[in-house]
């Protein structure tokens, strides 16, 4: 241990990992306790952890209607494998291994970059670039996501692909698909480009092109047949389904339409297809950011745009325009892919010093896109959950110590309806509900200071009422701007 804290470069990465583990702690963490998560989406992967750790599948009550296995509205099965976890950790426990995942994640753009330059400080470079990136701070700051671990994945899937260690490249493959039923689907097109990079080598060109139709195969028999099977009747694929009607409403159409009609597909990528004007520059704005962030470099290296065509498909062909911006979890899988795209380029230039200027001109890029996403002008940020560096992101307007004082007098295996963001502190329990949805809740938990999704503030102020004068609840606890009532009357 003496001997690599010798080694300067090891010290940098050391103190930078540390420096980045209270940064997105800072940001990710936070959030948790001052009730700035959510129902979507760490209160549904909660409460599906604490069904997993108790060995049953999860049967979504936060949904509605109630689905009979979340697998159908997601079919995320590596956060299995995370669920004891929850013991120690509690509602915390997946905020905890997203930020360790994307630690891990650096050091593999590090390792990677580090034996294609042979260099340590441009390898170093692309870690800090990776750490800088845009993408990774909207996306710790808004809950939980599975596509965040499959991304931190990849860059060890090119480490070890390019040093050939078979097994780890198998191992690491299977944990990445497993993640999220879209993730094989991406991992097509990144074995594709992987396999045009590395075209010359016989043995690499067989083995990415292998996995590269493994990939369309698991996905097919995940999206086909898989989740519809564990679905409720008569429900398929309901992200296709509901999300994607520029393009269509299966998989089958949506391939045909990208075939037939290349032209509208092309446009699609660029133009507001949504009848709302205020989506017309937020598919400009992530190509920006993209290029600005390492893209621009892919020009020289087009192998890497082929990695995130699946990527740009997903978002910009989407019904919801917020989705086709920077924010939220929406463009984490773009981290990986310029990092480590850019700095490939950047270790194929030949003059010792312009790979050294370069490699620090992107780095610097990456963290002016960074800053400049903290004050965006056209996508919605909750400032104040996003910068940590303002006191109001340690704050609410009430007794956040009071709110968590008060939910303790909810028994741990009572049936609930609570508010979004109050779900996943209370998620870890067999029966929850997102309010306005009571079903069979023994307490409902709301607060008027909180967003009021998913009604308008009328609507949910009307419900309110209505609960309060019904005579089948009483109220329990009233103060510090939040009411939990109990019911009075049985359920017949």
């Amino acid at each position: 241990m003496t001997k690599l804290f010798s080694d300067k470069t090891f010290r940098l990465q050391f103190i930078t990992v540390i420096f980045f583990a209270i940064v997105y702690s800072l940001l990710s963490l936070v959030n948790h306790y001052n009730f700035r998560t959510y129902a979507y989406d760490l209160g549904l992967m909660n409460n599906a952890l604490w069904d997993y750790a108790h060995f049953r599948f999860n049967n979504c009550t936060l949904i509605h209607p109630e689905l009979k296995n979340y697998l159908s509205e997601h079919f995320e099965i590596f956060i299995m494998l995370l669920s004891p976890f929850s013991y120690v950790f509690g509602t915390y426990t997946l905020l905890i291994f997203q930020i360790s995942a994307v630690l891990l994640g650096g050091f593999g753009v590090y390792k990677y970059i580090r034996e294609i330059s042979s260099s340590k400080k441009v390898a170093f470079l692309a870690q800090l670039h990776f750490y800088f990136f845009y993408g990774i701070f909207s996306t710790l700051n808004f809950d939980f996501h599975n596509n965040v671990l499959g991304a931190m994945f990849v860059p060890w899937f090119f480490y070890f692909f390019h040093m050939e260690k078979w097994k780890w490249v198998a191992l690491i493959f299977i944990s990445q698909i497993s993640t999220k039923e879209n993730m094989p689907l991406w991992m097509a097109f990144v074995c594709a480009g992987i396999s045009l990079l590395y075209w010359k080598d016989k043995t690499h060109r067989i083995v990415s092109v292998l996995y590269c139709l493994i990939s369309v195969a698991y996905f097919i028999l995940v999206v086909k047949f898989l989740m519809p099977s564990l679905a409720n009747e008569g429900e398929a694929y309901v992200q296709l389904r509901s999300n994607y009607s520029a393009v269509g409403s299966s998989l089958s159409e949506i391939l045909t339409t990208i075939f037939t009609k290349p032209i509208y597909i092309f446009k699609l990528l660029f133009l507001n297809h949504t009848a709302t004007p205020f989506g017309n520059y937020y598919k400009m704005e992530t190509y920006i950011f993209v290029l600005l962030s390492g893209g621009i470099l892919f020009f020289f290296r087009p192998q890497f745009m082929v990695m995130l065509i699946p990527i740009f498909a997903q978002k910009m062909f989407h019904n919801d325009y917020l989705k086709w911006g920077i924010g939220d979890h929406y463009s984490i899988e773009f981290a990986p892919i310029c990092s480590m795209g850019a700095f490939y380029v950047i270790t194929k230039l030949k003059n010792a010093k312009w790979k050294i200027y370069s490699a620090y001109a992107i780095t610097f890029l990456s963290l002016a896109m960074s800053i400049r996403s903290f004050d965006n002008s056209y996508t919605y940020f909750d400032r104040d959950r996003h910068r940590i560096y303002k006191e109001w992101h340690y704050k609410r307007n009430y007794d956040v110590a009071e709110a968590y004082r008060a939910l303790k007098l909810i028994s741990d295996d009572a049936k609930v309806s609570v508010q979004s963001p109050f779900v996943p502190h209370l998620a870890l329990r067999d029966y929850i509900y997102q309010f306005p949805v009571i079903n069979d809740a023994e307490f409902i938990v709301f607060s008027c200071e909180e967003n009021s999704y998913p009604l308008t503030k009328q609507s949910f102020a009307v419900h309110a009422a209505m609960l309060l004068n019904s005579g089948e609840w009483e109220k329990m606890y009233d103060k510090n701007q939040m009411v939990i009532l109990k019911r009075v009357q049985s359920i017949k």
